[in-house]
């Protein structure tokens, strides 16, 4: 996988994990800590290299 894509393929996975719990009636406090966190500087990541 190319690292231009890595950004990109994160924030699907975590949308499609985030989901999987809302179905099932659970949240993940401690990862969406994180990737709330973590976003910002991902995106800004992306944004700077195109």
């Amino acid at each position: 996988m190319s690292e231009e894509n890595q950004p990109n393929n994160f924030y699907a996975d975590c949308m499609k994990y985030f989901d999987s719990l809302r179905k099932q009636g659970k949240q993940d406090f401690a990862f969406e800590d994180e990737f709330f966190y973590t976003m910002p500087a991902l995106s800004e990541k992306m944004i700077i290299e195109k």
